[in-house]
């Protein structure tokens, strides 16, 4: 991930931890190799939801240069536009 990526994740991480639940896009991020079955299980596994957001987000910048722009595609499938916008327009 570039470091102008994961420094918008980082600066809206309070957003993206209240708003996102990660259920909605774990399977996005697999399908399209962001994240692995055994990285979702390890997210689920944490049991609050915005614990699950804060793993997620703790993962996703060692994923390739891929990760944020194959994130901000699950957030839009998903329905979360407000996320995207915030991540997108700085």
């Amino acid at each position: 991930m570039q470091r102008a990526d994961a420094d918008r994740l980082q600066r809206n991480r309070v957003a993206v931890v209240a708003d996102l639940d990660v259920h909605t896009v774990l399977d996005w991020l697999i399908q399209n190799r962001i994240i692995t079955s055994e990285d979702s299980q390890l997210i689920i596994s944490v049991p609050t939801s915005q614990g699950r957001a804060r793993s997620l987000l703790d993962i996703l910048p060692t994923r390739g240069p891929s990760a944020f722009g194959v994130f901000v595609q699950a957030l839009r499938q998903a329905g979360y536009d407000w996320l995207v916008d915030i991540l997108t327009n700085q």
